[in-house]
């Protein structure tokens, strides 16, 4: 018996008691429904307060994990929100999630979506197995640049190393100069691992920072296609971190596999006046053709609209889990 059933029995035990069990139907009905309505409104509360517990305080000595080396794009979005914080470098994306859970960093700053390419799938699977937090986030232009050794010209460059994002958003260029790409861990190590090499005929596509620490010539500027190449990178934490003036909130969530349930969700968040700012599907394991997908929209957990979507798609979903309410840096 569940707990609805069960208050439904003790009342009809009550009205029978007060000799009103001749006609207790309109009685139980609006009994139950002023039941659901309590639980609604608990739900709702407690999801409220849940959230306003996480209230942002910025540690004090934070150390920020990014992947690649000194020069990558992430290193730069961690300057850029962090200043000069003590930054750490690791050799991959797994590498930075194994550093918060260990507590040897703070956060870790990763790329997670990309203008041209679309996004960096991995980093939603590793926030989903970590369970971890999205606390800010920021938009960093992204300038790919032909770099070689000192000395060395167009004509020279026969291959250039890069991460597979560097490659695929200069792929015109390498194809029009008729240059080779090989995948590397990073844009940054590609420029460190080209630098020991002496050997003109290898490139690296990376920042123009990247130049100046390892020493390098920039042979080509800007070779990326799209021009408002952009990365959106997150920082994420062990712990739900929430700024006060937080505009943006993160889910995930799945769903029973029947038709109209993605719909539902959609729904909630139009039924809300929410502005749905992205959705991303990403296969679940071992369960064929059904999904875990991610959304984000506007707002802060502040505004009852918020919590009421929330608690709806909680409602309309089967497992539902708040990645995060943050602030976009510009």
């Amino acid at each position: 018996m569940n707990k609805i059933d069960l208050l439904t029995k003790i009342f009809k035990e009550l009205l029978k008691e007060q000799n009103l069990y001749l006609n207790p139907n309109s009685y139980i009905d609006n009994f139950n429904a002023a039941i659901i309505d309590i639980l609604k409104e608990y739900q709702n509360d407690a999801l409220g307060e849940e959230l306003k517990l996480s209230t942002f305080n910025l540690p004090t000595n934070i150390i920020i994990g990014y992947m690649g080396v000194e020069g990558a794009f992430a290193y730069e979005a961690a300057k850029k929100l962090f200043g000069d914080n003590k930054c750490l470098p690791y050799e991959n994306f797994k590498s930075v999630f194994e550093a918060i859970k260990n507590n040897e960093i703070t956060y870790g700053i990763l790329p997670i979506e990309n203008t041209s390419t679309g996004s960096i799938n991995d980093i939603y699977d590793l926030i989903r197995e970590y369970q971890f937090y999205i606390i800010k986030d920021t938009n960093l232009p992204i300038s790919q640049n032909l770099l070689g050794i000192k000395g060395s010209k167009l004509d020279d460059i026969k291959t250039v190393y890069s991460h597979p994002q560097g490659i695929l958003q200069t792929k015109d260029f390498l194809e029009k100069h008729n240059i080779k790409g090989k995948y590397f861990s990073n844009t940054a190590t590609s420029a460190k691992y080209i630098s020991s090499l002496n050997d003109k005929t290898i490139g690296s596509i990376s920042s123009k920072l990247c130049a100046k620490l390892y020493n390098l010539d920039i042979i080509a500027e800007d070779i990326n296609e799209d021009k408002s190449n952009t990365t959106r990178f997150v920082v994420i934490s062990k712990n739900l971190e929430i700024d006060n003036d937080a505009n943006q909130i993160s889910i995930m969530f799945n769903l029973r596999h029947q038709t109209g349930t993605l719909y539902q969700i959609l729904k909630d968040i139009k039924d809300y006046n929410l502005n749905m700012t992205r959705i991303e599907s990403r296969p679940i394991k071992n369960k064929p053709f059904e999904y875990y997908f991610y959304v984000d929209f506007l707002g802060n957990i502040n505004d009852t609209n918020v919590i009421n979507a929330l608690n709806k798609i909680k409602k309309d979903s089967l497992n539902m889990r708040i990645l995060g309410n943050y602030k976009t840096i510009r």
